[in-house]
């Protein structure tokens, strides 16, 4: 194996350990305390608003007069940096807007789906079965309703467990990758 294909090898198998750590550590974080993840990605979301918000607006107000970009490329500066503001602002109140807004969006598509479903009936026969996922999205949707910070904590817990997964999955990989590196060199 040559010197470029050896050092190629090294950097996708420090790769794979460095994205089995992160994603370790992130489902570990999600999994422990799931309330403040939910809390500071929403802050952390304000803060990609403000920045480029900020830019915008200092762009715009230290360009020459006659070079200034148009106005709606002051308003969109305003925009985004007035909500990143919110968000970090008032986080809680973000999250629980969303979470009612996905809670109503997840009933309404669970009625929409049966109600396909019994409008299919009348040209071809829809087994039973098929009105169970329709029927535990509109619970959800309804879980979501009456208790959307408990269902955001529940939703950022199979998150950490999906990328706890997901990090010991790359690690077994980096092992596997990592041996078989070793063999190509020895050969």
């Amino acid at each position: 194996m040559n010197t470029k294909n050896q050092d190629s090898m090294k950097k996708t198998i420090n790769y794979f350990i460095i994205r089995a750590i992160f994603a370790i550590l992130l489902g570990a974080l999600l999994m422990w305390v799931p309330n403040s993840a939910i809390f500071y990605v929403v802050v952390t979301i304000g803060i990609f608003f403000i920045v480029p918000g900020l830019i915008l607006l200092i762009s715009y107000f230290t360009a020459e007069r006659a070079k200034r970009p148009e106005i709606p490329f002051l308003f969109a500066g305003i925009g985004s940096l007035l909500f990143g503001v919110v968000l970090v602002s008032v986080p809680n109140f973000f999250i629980s807007v969303l979470m009612y807004l996905f809670g109503a969006l997840l009933l309404l598509g669970g009625i929409e789906q049966i109600i396909t479903l019994i409008r299919a009936r009348k040209k071809v026969t829809v087994p039973v079965f098929f009105y169970i996922v329709p029927l535990l999205i509109m619970i959800a949707g309804v879980l979501v309703l009456f208790n959307p910070f408990k269902m955001a904590e529940t939703l950022f817990i199979f998150i950490g467990v999906t990328c706890l997964i997901y990090g010991i999955m790359e690690f077994v990989h980096w092992l596997k990758f990592k041996r078989k590196y070793n063999k190509e060199i020895e050969a």
